[in-house]
C-alpha cells in the first residue's frame, strides 16, 4: 500500500494547520502549558502531553535553540539556529527532558519533565531553547479514484513549545522604530518596527484601535506578540465592515499576556503610536 508522510506544524497549542482530508486527527497530539519558565532557584519545569485521537501516538521530545523572527513579508515564525554560538543565550545544552519518547494510547496523558543542570558560573540573564514534540500517528487509509489501489496517509504533528531560564536580574522592554499603515483591499496593512530591550524577551500584546473622526471608538484588535530579536512585523486588520472615512490607528504594546501565568512575564513600560488611514 502506497504510503505519503503528512507533517502538521503547531507553534505552542494556539495555531492549527486545518486538514480537510483528515479534521478530526489534526489535534491528536496536544501539550500543555504551551510555555515553561526555569529560574536558577527552581530548576525544574515540566509540561503534559496527551492524546486526544483515536489512534496510538508514538511521541518524541527534543530541544533545539531558536527564537520568534519575521521573514521578508513581516510574517512571524520560528528561527531555529543549529549549534549556536555564544552570541545567542542557548540553554540547549544543558537543559534535558524526560523521557524523550513515549507512547500514548487514545485518551491517555503523561507528563515531560524537564531538568536544567547550567554551568556554575553561568551569567545572569535570559537563556532559551525550543521543546519540539513529535507525533508519529498510525498509517490511515485513505480512498482513491482507482479502487484497486489503497493509499495511506502516515500522520506526524510537532509542536513547539517556548523553553525561558532566568537567572539573577532580567529585564525587558520594547521600542518601537517605526510604524507604517496602509488600507489594501478589505484590510488595512500595518507594519511594526520594534527591538526588545533589555537582557530577557519582550512578551506583550498589541492592541491596535481604530478612532472615528469624532474621536468615538469604532473597533480594536488585540494579537499577543514577542520580541526576541528586532523584527518588523506585518498585521493584517480587516476593515471590510468599516464605513468610509479617515481613521486614526492607535497602536498600545504592554507586558500583559492573558495566556500566561503574571509572574512567568516580565513587567516593563507600555508603548504606544498612532497613523492616520483613510478607508474608501
Amino acid at each position: 500500500m502506497p504510503r505519503m508522510t503528512l507533517e502538521r506544524f503547531l507553534v505552542g497549542t494556539a495555531t492549527a494547520v486545518a486538514l480537510a482530508l483528515l479534521p478530526s486527527l489534526v489535534q491528536a497530539v496536544y501539550v500543555t502549558p504551551h510555555a515553561v519558565f526555569m529560574t536558577h532557584g527552581a530548576r525544574a519545569g515540566q509540561v503534559t502531553v496527551g492524546n486526544s485521537g483515536e489512534a496510538p501516538e508514538e511521541v518524541t521530545v527534543e530541544l533545539r535553540f531558536g527564537f520568534p523572527d519575521t521573514d521578508s513579508a513581516g510574517t512571524p515564525f520560528i528561527r531555529f539556529v543549529e549549534d549556536p554560538g555564544p552570541e545567542f543565550p542557548s540553554a540547549v545544552e544543558w537543559i534535558r527532558p524526560y523521557p524523550r519518547r513515549l507512547r500514548l494510547e487514545p485518551g491517555e496523558q503523561q507528563v515531560v519533565r524537564l531538568l536544567a543542570t547550567p554551568p556554575d558560573d553561568l551569567p545572569e540573564g535570559e537563556y532559551w531553547t525550543r521543546m519540539i514534540v513529535t507525533g508519529q500517528g498510525a498509517s490511515v487509509p485513505i480512498e482513491t479514484a482507482d479502487t484497486s489501489v489503497r493509499a495511506g496517509v502516515s500522520l506526524v504533528m510537532r509542536i513547539i513549545t517556548a523553553v525561558t531560564y532566568r537567572k539573577g536580574t532580567v529585564t525587558t522592554g520594547i521600542t518601537l522604530r517605526g510604524l507604517d499603515a496602509a488600507v489594501d483591499g478589505d484590510s488595512v496593512a500595518v507594519w511594526v518596527n520594534a527591538t526588545r530591550e533589555g537582557n530577557g524577551a519582550y512578551l506583550g500584546t498589541v492592541n491596535f484601535e481604530l478612532v472615528g473622526s469624532d474621536g468615538q471608538h469604532v473597533t480594536e484588535w488585540i494579537i499577543p506578540i514577542a520580541v526576541y530579536y528586532p523584527m518588523n512585523r506585518h498585521f493584517a486588520l480587516p476593515v471590510e465592515s468599516i464605513p468610509a472615512g479617515t481613521y486614526l490607528l492607535r497602536l498600545t504594546i504592554d507586558s500583559e499576556r492573558p495566556d500566561l501565568r503574571p509572574d512567568d512575564v516580565l513587567p516593563a513600560p507600555a508603548v504606544s503610536d498612532s497613523v492616520e488611514i483613510v478607508v474608501p
